[in-house]
């Protein structure tokens, strides 16, 4: 099991949309926002059962993407 964290998203954002959107790469056990702090910019913590090179892949795409005027990153969780 993976875990990655997003951050950068707006705080339109809903677990429907992320989960839809990451199925695409694999199955979605688990997606979590986030919205102590500052609610304006959730993190959203989703955990895939995907492999290591799909979870680089996933990473890779989305840090440093704009996406509806804001700068998303993705980090993969190492527990």
């Amino acid at each position: 099991m993976k875990k990655i964290m997003i951050t950068g998203l707006g705080d339109d954002v809903t677990e429907e949309r992320i989960r839809s959107s990451l199925e695409k790469v694999g199955p979605v056990s688990e997606v979590t926002i986030i919205r102590e702090g500052d609610p304006a910019t959730p993190v959203v913590i989703v955990e895939m059962d995907i492999s290591d090179a799909d979870a680089y892949r996933i990473t890779s795409r989305v840090t440093e993407y704009w996406h509806e005027g804001h700068m998303l990153n993705a980090r993969l969780l190492l527990h």
